[in-house]
């Protein structure tokens, strides 16, 4: 049996000195008269499940300030029994009831960081993209505490001022929003203070709330955080245990500020082992590769500046970094990001009409440079490219054009275009026999380009959302340092919604949405054509559910056409109390079976059942299962089955620390 031992030793150290004192008294309790003299603000609207209907609890926010940090305030009123919080890891009391500051320091609507905490001063944090995206894996460097009262309970925010970036001048206009999610009679609310115009697809251009602030003087930043690990593994061959020589290995990482809108990162042979395992997929019935999102704290700033619709990058790709360097620099009318690394292990993957190719090979030298000029209502223009060369021969290049323009109060549009460049390397890394146009897939030194596309056009309102899209990508196109698995096709589809809004019902919004796409390949064979109609109600007491009908009236794979394939989809989530979650997903229809030896149409099923049980505030478990199978039609018996269990038991002993215990 294998055993394996492990020493690992992690610390790190942030270089500041302070020498104001804090304006208030920084311990979790808010009171009128020591925030009298800061900026105060009321949370007021409702906009989920209701649209701009009063709040159903007060919440009163305050602003102030030191030289160097913004403290925020808030007072949130809550009956005992509403009041869902416990004690979390960073970003898991999204769940709870929370408070948060949204602060865009350029008033142009290209981000928003928002920062919070629950009644317990667990920490949530993310970055709201100006494209309408959320990054939830974004961190803010930030104090919180918090206290529990007999009407509610009070958080406190100590935010740096050199955790953000903007343009230094003796005065200073931020837009500033406040936002709550809490429990009104077990339903979800949440609340802004502010009404949203639903015509306006902008959300982050819509504050109305400015924070002035007067001669602050942020420090600098300078951290840096050393690692050293250490490990011995061996085996068991019966009566004897052979170990293995014992490996160490040691790193830095660290971050400096050349100026309040410039900063570089770096990081010497890094230790990503500390970010928790991807989540297992069911891969049974794919001919693609697999799609995961990067976790690892260093790719996490500035990864909205190069979030593209070609997904152009994609930083997981440059996988086992021995050095790096990554420059940002947020401007008043411009943005940069500019990464480079020298890469011990390339990920080569090439995409194709009906499969996606994948090896790993040897070293290479990664860059990753994006400029954007930016306007108002976050609109913006730009130039990315990203370059790999290969060490012993070799090189991918893309280049490419990108532009958002918001150019009414209900209408966006967006245009993207990519050129790729590539000279193969004479590697063994991909072994699969065949090719992709003209060139085999064997890497033998053929060089070739391609290019990508993608463009479309929204249009929101109160009641009516739409969207009509194109895109296309060359059979020959690659993005070396994004992720694209399928290429060798055009497609063109659209989106219609209607949402609407209901008060004091037990249904409190439905939505119901048609969506459709044609996708053809580059010798003109369909390969695709589906509509799809689906309904999304939210309810009372917490509950969710969708229902949706799909129908592929053809689909051609590798010369076997189907048609009129037929699938239902429906979720539920029910949190009747801060006790239990619980959540299924499940699609019954026809199917492809694209990775069976003679192609065929079956019956597949997929369920996704997952719960959690807050047994405390510190306590908790959570498990899930998923479950998937593929039945033949014609006869009985089964092509395929597949299930993934997972189990995770967590105790959190404070906001810092916790255990987990994970199985699958």
């Amino acid at each position: 049996m294998p055993h394996l031992i492990t020493l690992f030793l992690f610390f790190g150290c942030t270089l500041y000195a302070q020498t104001i004192d804090d304006p208030i008294a920084f311990d979790g309790n808010v009171t009128e008269e020591e925030w009298a003299k800061a900026q105060k603000f009321e949370i007021v609207y409702e906009i989920q499940p209701g649209n701009n209907t009063p709040a159903p609890y007060t919440t009163t926010a305050y602003v102030t300030y030191s030289p160097t940090h913004l403290y925020v305030g808030f007072n949130a009123q809550v009956k005992p029994a509403d009041l869902r919080s416990a004690i979390r890891n960073r970003d898991e009391a999204f769940v709870d009831d929370f408070v948060t500051i949204g602060i865009d320091t350029y008033g142009d609507g290209r981000y928003m960081i928002v920062a919070g905490a629950n009644a317990e001063a667990s920490q949530v944090d993310l970055k709201l993209e100006g494209s309408g995206n959320d990054d939830e894996t974004y961190d803010l460097n930030f104090e919180s505490k918090a206290n529990k009262h007999n009407k509610g309970y009070d958080v406190e925010l100590k935010i740096p001022f050199n955790t953000l970036q903007f343009a230094n001048t003796p005065k200073m206009k931020w837009k500033i929003m406040f936002y709550r999610s809490t429990y009104a009679q077990g339903t979800r609310s949440q609340n802004i203070d502010f009404p949203v115009d639903r015509e306006n697809p902008c959300f982050i251009c819509q504050a109305q709330q400015e924070l002035h602030l007067e001669n602050i003087t942020p420090e600098k930043r300078f951290n840096l955080i050393p690692y050293v690990f250490g490990g011995r593994s061996g085996s068991s061959s019966g009566t004897t245990f052979d170990y293995e020589n014992p490996n160490f290995n040691a790193g830095v990482s660290g971050l400096f500020d050349v100026n309040n809108q410039t900063s570089v990162e770096f990081t010497l042979n890094p230790d990503f082992s500390q970010v928790e395992a991807d989540v297992s997929q069911i891969n049974a019935n794919t001919t693609f590769a697999l799609f995961y999102p990067e976790r690892r704290p260093y790719f996490n700033e500035g990864r909205d500046i190069v979030n593209t619709e070609l997904n152009t990058v994609y930083t997981r790709s440059i996988n086992q970094p021995l050095l790096s360097n990554k420059l940002i620099h947020q401007g008043d009318k411009n943005r940069i990001y500019w990464l480079t690394a020298y890469d011990n292990k390339t990920a080569y993957l090439i995409g194709g009409e009906n499969d996606s190719f994948f090896g790993e090979g040897d070293r290479n030298v990664s860059n990753i440079f994006r400029y954007q000029r930016t306007f108002d209502k976050g609109s913006h223009i730009g130039f990315l490219t990203t370059n790999r060369i290969l060490v012993g021969g070799g090189y991918d290049h893309t280049m490419g054009f990108t532009a958002l323009w918001r150019f009414s109060d209900k209408y966006s549009s967006f245009l993207e275009w990519n050129k790729s460049v590539t000279q193969e390397p004479e590697k063994d890394w991909i072994d699969e026999k065949g090719g992709v146009a003209n060139t085999t897939l064997k890497l033998d030194g053929e060089r070739f380009s391609g290019n990508a596309l993608s463009a479309g056009i929204t249009r929101n309102s109160k009641r009516w959302n739409s969207g009509l899209y194109y895109n296309e990508y060359s059979p020959l196109y690659r993005a070396p340092l994004g992720f694209v698995s399928q290429n060798a096709y055009r497609n063109v589809g659209f989106e219609h919604q209607l949402q609407t809004f209901f008060e004091a019902t037990f249904v409190r919004q439905m939505n119901l949405q048609v969506d459709g796409e044609l996708t053809y390949n580059y010798m003109g064979v369909q390969k695709l054509g589906y509509l799809s109609l689906s309904t999304y109600m939210e309810m009372a007491s917490n509950l969710q559910t969708f229902f949706g009908v799909s129908n592929n009236f053809r689909e051609e794979f590798k010369g076997f056409v189907a048609h009129n394939l037929s699938a239902v989809r429906w979720f539920i989530g029910f949190s009747p109390s801060e006790l239990i979650r619980i959540n299924l997903f499940a699609r019954y229809g026809e199917s492809i079976g694209y990775r069976l030896d003679e192609l065929a149409v079956g019956n597949q099923l997929f369920v996704n059942f997952n719960t959690s049980l807050q047994f405390s505030d510190k306590f908790r478990w959570g498990g899930s299962i998923r479950y998937s199978e593929l039945a033949k039609k014609q006869t009985q018996g089964l092509h395929f089955k597949g299930i993934i269990a997972r189990s995770n038991l967590n105790y959190q002993f404070n906001n810092a620390l916790s255990f987990r215990l994970i199985g699958e």
